[in-house]
């Protein structure tokens, strides 16, 4: 397998991020989610396991797929598998303090990759934000419905390739034009912009942020009187 493409990565996070998808692609699921649940006992935070090494693995994932290297249904088994192993770490993160802050995450229209986005609302939730997952192919109408009956805080969008930006700038476009007094903070993220972070003034989004983790920190600033932060 190919060495994972972020350098950031200690020696110890990038072995295990190659044993986790290395077992998983060669079928064997539960021996791989064991691997990361034993360190997770034995210690190992669980935004330490998303941000440095299931985030990685879902990088290579898509370079293996792009690259011909495996077909979609390895991507598909892969991919939920890293969803059920998500449920599992989730209960060892929840933070019970909760801040009276709530967001909502969501993927956009014809957007189907959504683990991104879940690992951004689990962050949230970490963090004690009430949050409120929409995950892939949300409708344009649905979610307007959700924002007006939930009023939350904080709408974080996710687009993962180019064609996805139309459908959230015009998406933006309706929000800011609500009679509501309440219109929540918009954050945008995926690769387009961790390529170009401007793309979020140009959709009219108040924040971006290239990870979860960092997604909460300038989400935290985002409420503080005149800022406006890319991370």
């Amino acid at each position: 397998m190919a060495a994972m493409a972020d350098p950031a990565i200690s020696r110890e996070f990038s072995l295990l991020a190659h044993k986790y998808l290395d077992l998983l692609l060669e079928g064997q699921r539960h021996k791989a989610l064991q691997a990361i649940l034993d360190r997770v006992d034995a210690g190992l935070p669980v935004n330490t396991v998303y941000i440095d090494v299931l985030q990685p693995v879902m990088y290579e994932l898509g370079r293996l797929w792009q690259m011909d290297e495996i077909d979609v249904a390895t991507e598909h088994y892969v991919t939920a598998a890293t969803q059920v192993l998500m449920a599992r770490l989730f209960p060892h993160a929840l933070n019970q303090r909760r801040i009276s802050r709530s967001m909502i995450g969501c993927c956009l229209g014809s957007e189907l990759h959504e683990l991104g986005m879940r690992m951004v609302c689990d962050f949230f939730e970490f963090e004690g934000w009430d949050t409120y997952f929409l995950g892939a192919i949300t409708p344009q109408e649905s979610l307007l419905g959700v924002i007006r009956s939930r009023r939350p805080d904080l709408l974080c969008l996710s687009a993962t390739m180019s064609f996805g930006l139309p459908q959230i700038r015009d998406l933006i476009r309706v929000i800011q034009g609500f009679s509501e007094d309440k219109i929540p903070k918009i954050m945008v993220g995926g690769l387009p912009f961790i390529i170009n972070p401007d793309l979020s003034t140009a959709v009219g989004a108040d924040a971006t942020a290239s990870d979860a983790r960092l997604a909460v920190k300038v989400a935290d600033t985002l409420f503080q009187p005149e800022t406006k932060n890319v991370a």
